[in-house]
């Protein structure tokens, strides 16, 4: 069996200045890690920020990615990009990460049928302000507490391929039960 690549967040960034694609490729996957919780604020912000922040930022970019964290990563960015006119130099780049993404995943067997008897956690979408990246990413995070990896690789690989912000949601209902701040509150009321 062949040894597979270990992929990191940096490999990334350089397949897209070997592609010679703009700033806002670099921009898009900076966005993805913050949207997905592997950072605290923006990379640029950790790099000029405190000795503290400057170690997180090397941290997290130099850290081996595992299949789940490079397809989140490579699905929002290809999502965030999809109407940008160098998307076609750019698709190259993502297939191959997608295509180590699943080597990896078959590699180590830990592709798992998503099982529907298992009860959905619960995520307040409406803490993302509505934008459907910080959604996807707030409810991968809620997946991920919940050891569901799997099923937060899955549920971004959907709903990124969706058309619509309606279509999107739909997919991430599926994965999560969806509640708004109202209706928290409300039941926490009937508790008291």
């Amino acid at each position: 069996m062949s040894k597979i690549k270990k992929v990191r967040i940096n490999d990334i960034r350089d397949a897209t200045y070997d592609a010679n694609l703009d700033t806002e490729y670099r921009e898009a996957m900076a966005h993805s890690i913050m949207a997905l919780g592997y950072v605290s604020d923006t990379p640029l912000n950790l790099c000029f920020g405190t000795p503290e922040q400057q170690k997180e930022i090397k941290e997290v970019e130099e850290r081996p990615l595992n299949s789940n964290q490079i397809s989140e990563i490579i699905h929002l960015m290809m999502y965030e990009m999809r109407n940008d006119f160098q998307y076609g130099r750019f698709k190259p780049v993502a297939l191959k990460f997608l295509d180590i993404s699943e080597k990896m995943r078959n590699m180590d067997q830990k592709q798992k049928e998503f099982n529907s008897g298992k009860e959905k956690p619960r995520c307040n979408i409406h803490e993302a302000g509505g934008s459907m990246i910080e959604i996807i990413g707030l409810a991968s995070k809620t997946l991920k507490k919940n050891n569901m990896f799997d099923e937060s690789r899955e549920m971004i690989e959907r709903a990124t391929m969706s058309y619509s912000y309606d279509e999107a949601l739909d997919v991430i209902n599926e994965y999560v039960e969806t509640i708004d701040r109202n209706q928290e509150e409300e039941e926490e009321e009937e508790f008291e």
